[in-house]
């Protein structure tokens, strides 16, 4: 186990099969109760995107990319200054696969590191996003019932660099699933479906405190208790990845 989640209220999906069907028939309703979460703007939201655009690259092109590769997950937690700057010390090789979640790209940019990909929901600073896509970042989009109107907002932009279109549900043609709930996680699943030979994860905090570079702007105490419990969610995501015998690792253990 990656993460201690003894209290979690689904750690016993833990231990389930790492498969497509596992995640929309136990992993999805169970995360849609948890949170109250209403399916059907889930599904609404996917056909309204993909209403107006849809991937315009494979998951060949992400396999070809991370196969047998190490994996570096980046995330927007609060020490995630401290360990990028200890990865440039101790790796930073040209073979190295970064992907980052969301809010965590500001800071790589500010960096001046392009990462391979970001796995996003559009919650943190999306110019900075679309600035690293059009530097080479492959951008997959999480689409889900409240963040529709970003997707129709800045399509034309995003339609300008390699994208696609992710789902929680049961992917439509355009869309993909490769398992997961927040960024964080989403980055975990979507390297042990494509076979990479480790991961090692950086900035995965996943505690009390929010990272700076997690959310653009402020979150009031009803937003913190909920990003509370999609901390919950991601630990566990990440020990069923770990569960099918996939190399997961702390870059630096804080425990």
């Amino acid at each position: 186990m990656i993460f201690k989640t003894e209290h979690s209220a689904i750690k016993d999906l833990e231990v389930l099969d790492f498969k497509e069907a596992i995640w929309l028939t136990h992993w999805y309703p169970q995360i849609c109760q948890f949170l109250g979460i209403d399916p059907k703007e889930d599904k609404d939201a996917l056909l309204n995107a993909l209403a107006i655009t849809s991937s315009n690259i494979t998951p060949d092109v992400l396999k070809q990319l991370m196969l047998d590769k190490s994996v570096f997950a980046i995330a927007p937690g609060i020490y995630l200054e401290d360990e990028l700057d200890e990865y440039l010390k101790r790796y930073n090789r040209k073979e190295d696969i970064l992907i980052s979640a969301d809010g965590a790209t500001s800071y790589l940019i500010s960096q001046n590191i392009i990462p391979h990909i970001i796995v996003t929901d559009l919650d943190g600073n999306v110019e900075d996003q679309l600035t690293a896509q059009k530097k080479g970042s492959i951008l997959l989009i999480h689409v889900h019932g409240d963040n529709y109107h970003k997707i129709q907002k800045y399509f034309e932009d995003i339609s300008n660099g390699r994208f696609l279109l992710t789902t929680q549900i049961q992917p439509l043609p355009g869309s993909f699933n490769f398992y997961g709930f927040t960024d964080g996680d989403r980055i975990v699943c979507l390297s042990t479906v494509m076979s990479a030979k480790e991961i090692f994860l950086i900035g995965y905090d996943f505690g009390s405190e929010i990272g700076k570079y997690s959310k653009d702007g402020s979150i009031d105490d009803e937003l913190k208790a909920r990003k509370m419990k999609k901390f919950i969610i991601g630990k566990s995501v990440i020990n069923w990845c770990s569960n099918t015998g996939q190399s997961i690792s702390f870059l630096i253990n804080r425990e």
